[in-house]
């Protein structure tokens, strides 16, 4: 059962360099072959700088820096009984490769549902205000776990 008195908790700072490879990496795994994320050339005829990441590209550091694992245990978080609830992002402004990107993991809210069912489980939101190596805002994500008792 998550933790209820973590609610508010900051975690560590994750950063991350955006690199073409991990660019690469993600659009063949989601099977997008859009050209504008992996061919420069492509991506300038259509008015950006290089190719910019995709969309969901920002939970790449979230997994890979280790932050949602750090956020379930701390929690005291049952990892058998998560489901994904849901992904949401606000995004201010592209990012590309050569960027630098950061963020800080924090528990915005954890609140007990009830199933349809019946069954209870507990709702995990955690956002990340992300910004590039300037300090400009790049994006806002915010996901939910779920933890079914």
């Amino acid at each position: 059962m998550a933790d209820k008195s973590k609610e508010g908790k900051e975690f560590p700072s994750m950063v991350w360099d955006v690199e073409r490879g991990k660019i690469r990496e993600l659009v063949r795994a989601i099977g997008d072959f859009d050209p504008l994320w992996v061919d420069k050339e492509v991506a300038k005829k259509e008015g950006y700088k290089d190719c910019p990441a995709p969309p969901t590209f920002y939970t790449v550091p979230m997994m890979w820096c280790g932050s949602m694992p750090q956020v379930i245990t701390e929690l005291k978080i049952n990892f058998a009984m998560i489901l994904h609830g849901e992904e949401e992002y606000e995004y201010y402004q592209e990012i590309y490769p050569g960027d630098l990107i950061a963020g800080t993991p924090k528990v915005t809210r954890i609140e007990e549902k009830t199933s349809k069912s019946g069954r209870k489980m507990d709702m995990v939101t955690v956002e990340i205000n992300y910004t590039n190596q300037r300090g400009e805002k790049v994006a806002k994500a915010r996901s939910t776990l779920v933890e079914r008792k």
